[in-house]
């Protein structure tokens, strides 16, 4: 779906306006800015009626269980908020971002006033793996000033336009700033073209997403990268308890491990393999009880498919697996993989993890999976935590929670250790005159 100018648009319509996008965006930076106090408002009361759209309505289509659909939820709606908006500019900005700062050049004394300005256009290259995903990262993009082109992954099913033009209908200002392209990621005339008239690319994707914008963007083209990441859990004997095995379980069960954020594995603070099968001889049930609480929400065609990939991946493990010290313990609707090697790696997902030994003055070893590292869920005692954390810290990991946290996002919380508001902003010093 492509929509531009405040209206859905035609395929024939789309390459007319990408013909002449480069005039169009010249003709909104003529205009005013936004007014972020009115973006604000409008986002606040877009807040208010988000779960009556039809558009979230649609989510469940997609495979969200009813759990997850309130919790994420309660995400959005807090995210969308005017107070949360603001808390968000005075956390990544600063509390007086909206003030010039005065600079004193050293030799002359002259003065100078410094401020935030929009970096102008962003190219938003999407991915599919988190819903409203486009329209937040098209948000983000709004309350810095910036133009914003979204190009959106398939799985949208109309959500970004849905939301953006109940947005529009608050605040009609914003339909200049927003551009959005269904065209497919080969489409390089098209993709090339978007990429030309953005002052950065916002790329949202593994490493085949970001080489491929390395590539397609010009020397001179700042690359904003939200890449894939990897994440897991760590656990002691004494963290792991029933209450934390079981706040795991529900962000495996939740997220079915799709997120950067999910849990693919679990390290164990071990190098006896029997601790190993002991942990998962102990998980499995816990993991079994939380899937049954929380059925998959698929359709039964994608259910049959994923079961049955699933089903082959383990039946190909124990294939490999015969001679060695690995193993696969079963459960119904999910599974845990036994491996004696210290390697990060992504899971099967839907509900089938790792579980590795790496006792923790090894920890420092995943250093080399630095840029790759997001979220860790740690399970121990509380005298062991200080210890066990800035070991995490040191690996390149950005985020130390417990099982459940490990996806959920907080007011002002950095994204990958870094705040995106300062990513789609720039600097600016203005002299003052004589």
């Amino acid at each position: 779906m492509n929509f531009v100018n405040g209206k859905i648009i035609s395929e024939e319509e789309c390459n007319v306006i990408l013909a002449n996008i480069d005039n169009m965006i010249i003709q909104t930076l003529k205009k005013p800015p936004l007014d972020i106090n009115q973006l604000t408002e409008a986002c606040d009361a877009l807040s208010k009626k988000i779960n009556e759209l039809e558009a979230i309505k649609k989510l469940p289509e997609l495979g969200i269980s009813p759990k997850l659909m309130e919790i994420y939820m309660g995400q959005v709606q807090q995210m969308f908020s005017g107070p949360a908006i603001k808390r968000r500019l005075e956390t990544e900005l600063g509390p007086n971002h909206s003030r010039p700062k005065t600079l004193t050049y050293t030799y002359s004394k002259a003065t100078a006033q410094q401020t935030y300005a929009p970096l102008g256009v962003l190219f938003h290259i999407t991915a599919g793996n988190m819903d409203v995903l486009p329209f937040i990262s098209l948000l983000e993009g709004l309350i810095c000033g910036n133009i914003n082109i979204i190009k959106l992954p398939k799985e949208d099913m109309g959500i970004t336009v849905s939301l953006l033009q109940e947005l529009i209908s608050i605040y009609p200002a914003i339909s200049e700033y927003a551009y959005i392209f269904d065209y497919s990621s080969k489409d390089i005339y098209a993709m090339k073209k978007l990429a030309q008239v953005a002052d950065a690319i916002v790329v949202w994707g593994g490493d085949d997403a970001v080489k491929a914008v390395r590539i397609m963007a010009d020397p001179n083209t700042k690359i904003i990268e939200w890449g894939h990441k990897i994440s897991f859990a760590y656990a002691t004997k004494g963290g792991t308890t029933v209450d934390a095995l079981e706040k795991l379980a529900l962000n495996i069960c939740l997220t079915n491990q799709l997120f950067c954020s999910s849990c693919q594995g679990v390290f164990l603070d071990t190098d006896d393999m029997q601790d190993v099968y002991d942990f998962s001889q102990l998980f499995l049930p816990v993991l079994e009880r939380v899937s049954r609480e929380n059925p998959f929400a698929f359709d039964a065609g994608t259910r049959l498919f994923t079961q049955a990939r699933v089903t082959l991946e383990l039946y190909h493990q124990e294939i490999e697996n015969q001679g060695t010290n690995n193993r696969v313990f079963k459960g119904e609707n999910c599974s845990i993989s036994v491996k004696s090697d210290s390697r990060l790696e992504t899971s099967t997902m839907y509900r089938n993890i790792w579980v590795k030994p790496l006792k923790r003055d090894e920890l420092v070893n995943l250093r080399r999976y630095k840029n790759y590292l997001q979220t860790a869920a740690l399970l121990c005692n509380n005298s062991e935590y200080d210890e066990l954390s800035a070991k995490l810290l040191k690996t390149g990991i950005v985020k130390i929670s417990d099982g459940f946290e490990m996806s959920n996002y907080a007011t002002g919380e950095a994204h990958d250790g870094v705040f995106a508001l300062r990513c789609y902003t720039k600097l600016v010093s203005l002299q003052d005159g004589s």
